[in-house]
């Protein structure tokens, strides 16, 4: 048997095998690559929760400081959470925590009010600050009489 090789077909096969190994070569080693995109947490930036302004009666009776509001959650599923917390040993500072918790999973995104009530007992003249979500936010704080009944409405003109 006499087997002729035809050194037309032999040279295209290798030259094609040359260009696929190129191409494989340049993609993998030479090719510039594109940074993955940096991954962020849906966290708003920090000019959006410091230019929250949060707004409250405050009545101090006996000892006792009831601070009485309305803030607004992003939907109707978070529930807020507010706690007092003495920044100093001596009761003469404290911070409002204000947190918001998910409770659901499928809610309309509309920003709801929900009513809130802090008391704690501390000196009359005790510096009152607030944080929402672990950032300071602006509380403006309305002062009320000892005798005059707080209700979870708050007027303010405008």
């Amino acid at each position: 048997m006499n087997y002729r090789i035809n050194t037309t077909s032999v040279i295209l096969v290798l030259l094609l095998v040359l260009v696929v190994v190129g191409m494989f070569v340049y993609t993998l080693i030479i090719a510039p690559t594109e940074p993955a995109p940096e991954v962020t947490e849906d966290v708003p930036p920090a000019e959006e929760v410091e230019g929250l302004i949060i707004n409250a009666k405050h009545q101090y009776k006996d000892g006792v400081h009831t601070i009485v509001g309305k803030a607004e959650v992003p939907t109707r599923c978070h529930r807020l959470v507010t706690e007092p917390f003495f920044v100093s040993d001596d009761k003469s500072a404290v911070e409002v925590r204000f947190s918001t918790l998910l409770e659901g999973e499928s809610c309309p995104a509309e920003v709801y009010e929900v009513p809130f009530r802090v008391t704690f007992e501390a000196v009359e003249d005790v510096s009152i600050s607030a944080t929402w979500n672990g950032d300071t936010v602006r509380f403006n704080l309305i002062p009320v009489g000892p005798d005059e009944v707080l209700d979870d409405e708050i007027y303010i003109k405008g």
